[in-house]
């Protein structure tokens, strides 16, 4: 009897061990967290929800794939409105509770400007597909924030060409009042200069973000007969523009440029034929391009009803960009996957891309063209698009150093 004990005890640990260690070698392994913070309640929150469905489908399509590294992927998101405190604030609780080794999303550029920090002392990755100031990658960049939009820079010289075909030399503003919106104006006075071109901005109509009254700014703009109007306000703020300019006959009395994102719903069929506008990645110049854009549209569109926006791509491309980094460095160590991401080259909704290692900027082109109406859409897409190529729109790489001088790494 006692030798029986005495053989148990000495057994007990022994088979505890042995089939501890089997059941650890059954476990399923620990999933990698990544968090997505962007707008859903405020003035883009229409673009944030859009591309969020993509960043799901990404998630949702890696995890069906057998996850990366063995392990799922699981993916965390938080609504940090228009507040830049809020999004700091979602990205350092998203870090110290979930254990977060990226971030995806954005908003207007102060929230990004937060969020980057954040994800600076952090040492977190940052993807931005929402928010394109050029300030985020160059003046205030550090090794791990990227950037899956052309910049406001890229954008507004790609304007400036655009413009420089087109016969007008008046142009009237209408902008947001922060640092974006007088980004953008700066950087397109600043490429007419260096052009050459001729031009005179009659008026600059400035609005708080998320104002809804439009209504004397519409008439300044009338009042000024411009030959061209550059819209650069967007999300809520330009639908409501939209709806106050209409019944004034604004639209037939000069030409309108601007980054007008789809509208859908009641309101789809809201803007006005003919228009010209700029997309970070039309979708259905690109699904006619790249076969990976066509599934990816059909499929978008199964999954919720509603067509990608070029944000959508942008955001997509970001997860895909990121899956690879994980995969080249065979690790989703934050530090790693930076190191990764930088000078890398892959595939994605916009064809083959690489992220510039100096800036973490993506090669991304600007895209121009006009808005018409189409039966088998139920709003405006983009025809006779221009695609202008990052290499002929970006900051040299000296300029990029030059101006991030004295700004940190």
């Amino acid at each position: 009897m006692r030798l029986g004990w005495v053989i148990l005890r000495i057994s007990f640990p022994v088979i505890i061990a042995i089939f501890g260690v089997n059941t650890m070698g059954h476990a399923k392994p620990a999933p990698i967290a990544i968090g997505f913070v962007g707008d859903f309640s405020d003035v883009s929150r229409a673009y944030t929800r859009n591309a969020f469905v993509a960043a799901k489908m990404a998630v949702d399509q890696f995890n069906a794939d057998g996850g990366l590294l063995g392990r799922p992927v699981v993916l965390h998101k938080r609504d940090g409105g228009n507040d830049p405190q809020r999004h700091e604030d979602h990205v350092r609780a998203l870090a110290a509770k979930e254990k977060v080794v990226a971030i995806f999303g954005g908003a207007s550029s102060s929230c990004v400007f937060k969020a980057s920090e954040a994800c600076r002392v952090l040492e977190i990755p940052y993807l931005v597909s929402i928010g394109n100031s050029q300030s985020v990658v160059v003046e205030h960049g550090h090794p791990f924030v990227f950037l899956f939009a052309p910049n406001t820079w890229m954008e507004s010289k790609g304007f400036s060409f655009f413009a420089t075909l087109m016969p007008w030399q008046r142009f009237a503003w209408l902008g947001p009042d922060y640092v974006w919106g007088h980004e953008v104006l700066r950087y397109f006075k600043q490429n007419f200069d260096e052009l050459g071109a001729a031009i005179d901005w009659a008026v600059e109509a400035w609005h708080p973000l998320g104002t809804r009254d439009f209504a004397g700014i519409v008439q300044q703009i009338i009042d000024a007969k411009p030959d061209a109007l550059v819209v650069a306000s967007w999300g809520e703020d330009v639908r409501h523009f939209i709806m106050q300019a209409k019944p004034t006959g604004l639209f037939g009395q000069m030409a309108v440029f601007g980054g007008f994102s789809l509208i859908e719903g009641k309101d789809g069929r809201l803007i006005p034929e003919g228009i010209w506008t700029l997309s970070r990645g039309p979708f259905n110049f690109l699904k006619d391009k790249f076969p990976m854009t066509k599934a990816f549209t059909e499929k978008f569109h199964r999954i919720s009803g509603a067509y990608p926006l070029g944000f959508t791509l942008c955001c997509y491309d970001s997860l895909l960009a990121w899956r690879q980094a994980v995969e080249n460095a065979s690790s989703a160590e934050p530090a790693v996957v930076a190191e990764a991401l930088k000078g890398m080259s892959f595939s994605g909704l916009r064809g083959d891309r690489f992220i510039r290692a100096v800036d973490g900027q993506l090669d991304c082109p600007a895209f121009f063209g006009r808005l018409v109406y189409r039966p088998q859409y139920p709003f405006a897409i983009m025809e006779l698009v221009i695609e202008i190529p990052a290499a002929k729109t970006w900051l040299p790489e000296s300029e990029v150093l030059s101006r991030r001088k004295g700004n940190g790494p």
